[in-house]
């Protein structure tokens, strides 16, 4: 928490601490701003037969994404966990269709960031689940445990679909929502045990 108060700014509705107004700008504790919250992946397409993967294409999957963790304040943020909840791709918990790495680095100091890398790559296109006409996409969060004042449980919501490729053209992702939520400030151990 800020000394004199903390400036808020709401986000595609998620309130992210943005700081100090105080007189000499200085914290008390880490904090931790995702640099994007949430994050619409996609459409994507499956690769054609032969088509050499390329992660930083957007057009199909595997797709990569990088995820930086600010620290805006003086004491070191330290980063416990980074992990996915969420039920899978097309609900299917043995296809979980997004893989992390990281975070690099683990602690991070004022003004400095961490990056968590985050691969989509399912094994099939996404399936209108709730029959309303609509392929439905993958809904996860990604959860950061870590010291943060601000968000000690950070949770990053994160939606991607994938199409077969004569529907990307008129594909549309609508509505990132988190499988889970954590009140700012507070803490849930309980996700990333």
């Amino acid at each position: 928490m800020c000394k004199f108060g903390v400036s808020l700014v709401v986000l595609a509705g998620v309130v992210l601490g943005a700081g100090c107004d105080s007189a000499d700008g200085e914290c008390e504790g880490p904090t931790i701003l995702p640099r994007e919250s949430p994050k619409a992946l996609g459409p994507f397409r499956p690769l054609a037969q032969g088509e050499a993967p390329d992660p930083g294409s957007p057009g199909a999957v595997p797709y990569e994404w990088t995820l930086f963790l600010q620290n805006g304040c003086r004491a070191p943020l330290k980063i416990d966990k980074v992990c996915i909840v969420g039920e899978g791709h097309n609900g299917d918990p043995e296809d979980p269709a997004f893989t992390l790495e990281g975070p690099v680095p683990a602690v991070v100091d004022r003004g400095d960031s961490a990056a968590v890398r985050l691969t989509f790559d399912p094994k099939d296109v996404n399936r209108d689940r709730d029959d309303d006409g609509q392929r439905d996409p993958d809904n996860i969060a990604i959860v950061v445990q870590s010291n943060a004042t601000n968000f000690p449980t950070l949770v990053v919501p994160v939606c991607a679909l994938i199409v077969p490729a004569d529907e990307v053209a008129s594909a549309a992702l609508v509505g990132c929502k988190s499988p889970i939520t954590v009140t700012p400030g507070k803490a849930d151990r309980t996700l990333c045990p």
